[in-house]
């Protein structure tokens, strides 16, 4: 799991053990994270990321391809953290349909880069990324999805397949949810100030609260398993 930027300076040796490149490795998704932090993702370089990594930009290839299999390595250990935080408030008992919906609002707004990297999984992350990486990547979410999904139905009585299938719907709104919750400043402001626009702010934990109320309580009145 990445947690902290590491501060580094100057070019680094070529790492030569498997624990050094592992090290390597962890370092420059973890420079890549705080760029993300600080700028668009567009706006951000393979040069930008050597230069914050302290590696030489030939080093950094022998890690990651290109720009978008770097950003999806570190999706993929967002999603780690993720799930592993998931799971873990599942095997808690006594969950209700709104605790669960509260406790995912709450974990998904404190994961504001998480949320960034999501919503650029299918539109770019994926298009140049060599294919066994992308599927690898896909397999290890299809796993993901389908354990907590068997634990999430277990935990909120809802019939089998509906668990994976709302972790699956959750990948496509959350994104656009939080898109639209947090727009540009300038724009903001004259949405705010204009009382026929001001209906199209909302606010993220609101609507994913009441989102998640009206999913999970449809997919508890049905009985039959889900195909």
């Amino acid at each position: 799991m990445v947690i902290e930027t590491p501060k580094l300076k100057g070019k680094r040796r070529r790492a030569v053990s498997a624990d050094l490149k592992d090290r390597r490795r962890s370092e420059i998704l973890q420079a890549a994270l705080q760029l993300l932090a600080q700028q668009p993702y567009d706006a951000i370089t393979m040069s930008s990321v050597a230069t914050a990594a302290g590696v030489a930009k030939g080093t950094l290839y022998l890690y990651f391809p290109t720009r978008e299999a770097l950003f999806l390595s570190l999706l993929d250990e967002h999603y780690a953290a993720w799930f592993d935080a998931l799971d873990a408030r599942l095997r808690r008992p006594g969950l209700t349909a709104p605790g669960w919906a509260d406790w995912i609002t709450r974990e998904l707004a404190a994961r504001p880069l998480f949320l960034r990297l999501v919503a650029l999984l299918h539109g770019v992350l994926e298009q140049n990324v060599p294919l066994p990486e992308t599927l690898a990547f896909k397999r290890r979410l299809a796993q993901r999805v389908e354990r907590s999904g068997i634990a999430l139905e277990r935990a909120l009585q809802l019939p089998g397949g509906a668990g994976s299938r709302l972790l699956l719907w959750l990948q496509a709104i959350v994104p656009g949810l939080a898109q639209m919750a947090a727009p540009a400043a300038p724009l903001r402001a004259a949405v705010e100030a204009d009382a026929e626009l001001a209906g199209l702010l909302i606010d993220f934990a609101t609507e994913m609260r009441a989102l998640l109320a009206a999913v999970v309580h449809g997919l508890q009145g049905k009985t039959e398993t889900l195909s």
